[in-house]
């Protein structure tokens, strides 16, 4: 068993957490290590680890690198067995680490953790697929754990530009979008339309074929996480395929009664009129609205449906 460690030094607003963890290991740790110092890098280190034989790979990094790696390791033969995965909580945000990363934080302990192969070998384990996303605009395939459109799209915009720029980060920056993305649904004030987090999208969705929203909606989400930010579950009815999926309607029917049953309740909950939760193996949507996965931009193709796939499978190292 071989262990590779791959750091984003920019991850985080360049917090620092992963060269500091290199500097732990030091130069005898037995630990394969890269920095990317461009993103241009990301597939040649990931060569390398696979000629080097490294089994697991941890990444020091937030959610859009872990996506690009996923991408990558689904979409070539880089290695002729993917490593497990290792996710360190050190981005800007980390919904996918939430849920399937490490939960050692202390950074002398995961370095003592990364160097030692029984505790490796032993460690809890969780097998998870992606979603791919099979035909975006520009024609790469991603694979990533959530993508949305609608409000969730243009809450990641806003959240990206104005409250990472204010010095927010992680939860924090993620409950200031959540209560201004609330609160303009009640009071817009003098915001654009074009501006407004809450706001009507259009777009038709049907899973497997079969129709789950058309017409004025607030969003369209889906993932294959158990849970996403601030430990929120707004998905019911019971999981029956890999992928969950949800439809939000435009307007909201009494926001302040059903937000927190959305975001929260359990699998039977009482749901707001016209919300659809549901799990499928695939996905359709038809729109040109702009979409988001794990916090990376990207658009719809112009002349078909955007196509909503279970990904490749990968096994994530719980420690």
């Amino acid at each position: 068993m071989k262990t590779g460690l791959l750091v984003n030094p920019r991850a985080g607003k360049l917090s620092g957490k992963g060269l500091k963890l290199i500097e732990a290991l030091g130069t005898k740790s037995g630990v394969f290590q890269t920095v990317l110092n461009d993103f241009s890098e990301l597939e040649p280190s990931l060569r390398q680890f696979a000629a080097q034989g490294v089994t697991t790979l941890a990444i020091s990094s937030g959610d859009g690198t872990i996506q690009a790696i996923q991408t990558l390791l689904a979409e070539t033969n880089i290695f002729a067995q993917s490593p497990r995965l290792m996710l360190l909580p050190h981005g800007t945000t980390n919904m996918t680490a939430a849920d399937l990363g490490v939960t050692t934080r202390n950074i002398q302990k995961l370095a003592a953790i990364l160097q030692s192969t029984p505790a490796l070998a032993g460690a809890e384990t969780r097998i998870r697929p992606t979603l791919r996303i099979a035909n975006p605009a520009d024609g790469r395939p991603r694979h990533g754990m959530f993508t949305g459109t609608g409000a969730i799209w243009r809450a990641v915009q806003f959240c990206q530009q104005a409250v990472h720029g204010a010095g927010l980060k992680g939860d924090a920056a993620t409950f200031a979008t959540l209560a201004l993305a609330i609160g303009g649904l009640f009071f817009n004030g003098n915001t654009p339309e074009a501006e407004r987090i809450g706001r009507v999208w259009n777009f038709k969705a049907r899973a497997e074929g079969k129709p789950i929203g058309s017409g004025d909606q607030l969003l369209f989400m889906a993932t294959t996480l158990e849970k996403l930010v601030l430990g929120s579950k707004p998905f019911w009815g019971g999981k029956t395929a890999s992928i969950r999926a949800t439809v939000l309607p435009f307007p909201l029917p009494q926001v302040w009664r059903w937000i927190i049953p959305t975001l929260y309740g359990n699998e039977t909950r009482a749901v707001m009129p016209g919300a659809v939760s549901l799990c499928a193996e695939d996905f359709e949507i038809d729109t040109r609205i702009s979409w988001i996965v794990d916090g990376e931009f990207y658009d719809a193709p112009e002349n078909e449906p955007l196509r909503i796939t279970r990904g490749a499978d990968f096994t994530y190292v719980i420690v």
